[in-house]
């Protein structure tokens, strides 16, 4: 009696498993939307293009040194943290005339994550004799969004039209945003939203493919990338993701 009271104990859980779908979004509620950061609301639309741009611009920055760190016979690259800064800084300098202290605050932030993310990344970046190490710039940029909303309760994402993380799925917002850029040349563009109860700006800026993203997302389509994802088949102008960010607006 004992034994199959434990056997019945036993299979209740697979019992439960198999009455329904299993690794599915759980129904209702709200995203975590503690934003230690917020701006005016005159200042939403500018302060949220800034750290697209910037999140951008430290893409480049790295896919411009893919070739030494991709260089299997190469170690230490000399790519740290302290360099990518100053590139990375440099290029957006022409962005940072007359933005405010509030923005000038969470610019630093960001300037933080993004530096973080390259210095935790050393050992990885200067292992040798290895190509593809599993460090891009979409990498950079997720990580660096993770340390940046750590501070600020900012929102980064890289929602794809076929994403290979599964921070990239987009939402229902940024896959209606994500139709729209992928069947025109719609320009970036951003709206006010409710997260929960906190009044917020989102805004959406296209991801267009560059040359170098081609050998991921180029042609032929579904023959097997370097990393073993099937190609999307596009070409270099194409719009493959964006950059969405979603930034807290004070009450007026």
């Amino acid at each position: 009696m004992m034994k199959k009271m434990l056997f019945i104990i036993l299979l209740i859980p697979f019992i439960a498993n198999a009455t329904g779908e299993v690794g599915i979004a759980a129904k209702g509620g709200h995203p975590e939307y503690l934003f230690l950061d917020k701006v005016k609301q005159s200042e939403a639309k500018s302060t949220a293009y800034l750290i697209s741009k910037a999140i951008g611009l430290g893409r480049l920055v790295i896919f411009a040194q893919m070739k030494k760190l991709t260089n299997p016979k190469l170690g230490d690259k000399g790519f740290t943290g302290e360099y990518f800064l100053e590139q990375w800084k440099t290029s957006l300098e022409p962005e940072m005339i007359d933005i405010s202290p509030t923005q000038q605050g969470i610019i630093d932030k960001l300037f933080w994550a993004g530096k973080q993310s390259i210095d935790n990344n050393q050992d990885r970046i200067n292992v040798k004799g290895v190509k593809w190490k599993h460090f891009l710039p979409a990498k950079w940029a997720r990580e660096t969004g993770l340390m940046f909303n750590s501070r600020t309760g900012i929102v980064t994402k890289q929602p794809s039209l076929n994403y290979r993380h599964p921070s990239n799925i987009p939402d229902v917002k940024e896959r209606d945003i994500l139709t729209e850029f992928a069947q025109s040349n719609a320009k970036a563009r951003g709206e006010f939203a409710m997260m929960g109860k906190q009044k917020i700006y989102r805004y959406f800026d296209p991801i267009v493919l560059v040359p170098p993203c081609l050998a991921c997302h180029g042609k032929p389509k579904g023959e097997l990338d370097m990393l073993g994802f099937e190609k999307d088949g596009l070409n270099s102008g194409d719009v493959i993701g964006l950059i969405s960010v979603s930034i807290a607006v004070e009450d007026q």
